[in-house]
């Protein structure tokens, strides 16, 4: 889960560093207890589904067993969906 606490500080920066005009969604992350992660993302383009599933493989590459959750929040402006990522041990 660590490695999703960073995607808006480590791997967009590399991503602007190849496309610098790219927009990118943005995430928000906030460590609710030491095995839960509650994860925002926003967005003008509908791929929360993506970050799913982009979840999903990265638990899967590092051997984790994950329960998520996850709740829409769209609107005409931007797409927003929360995620509550639960590190089952």
């Amino acid at each position: 889960m660590e490695l999703l606490e960073v995607v808006d500080t480590a791997i967009h920066v590399e991503v602007l560093k190849l496309y610098p005009n790219a927009e990118l969604p943005e995430f928000r992350c906030e460590r609710l207890e030491s095995s839960v992660l509650h994860m925002e993302y926003r967005s003008k383009r509908p791929f929360s589904r993506l970050a799913l599933g982009l979840i999903q493989g990265c638990a899967k590459h590092y051997g984790e067993t994950l329960e998520i959750s996850h709740e829409s929040f769209d609107s005409e402006e931007q797409y927003e969906t929360h995620f509550t990522i639960k590190r089952i041990q």
